[in-house]
């Protein structure tokens, strides 16, 4: 059996520095089914989320980005 990931890329709106962007990356990282989560401080709005679609939804990442407080949309790669 072949598992399958997905990328997508999440855009905040508030630029994101290296102390505000470590709770986020944790909470995304806690996520059932994610497997990678990457950010660059030189694109501070651009998180980019590798997960499981079997375990999880990009949905559900956005979801979880937006109760932590931060405006974002999703950005299919």
């Amino acid at each position: 059996m072949t598992t399958s990931y997905v990328k997508v890329l999440i855009h905040v709106n508030d630029a994101l520095d290296e102390d505000t962007s470590r709770p986020l990356l944790t909470c995304l990282r806690e996520v059932p089914g994610v497997t990678q989560v990457s950010f660059d401080p030189k694109q501070e709005h651009l998180v980019v989320v590798q997960y499981q679609p079997d375990t999880t939804s990009s949905k559900k990442l956005l979801d979880g980005v937006v109760k932590r407080g931060h405006q974002a949309q999703l950005i299919g790669l």
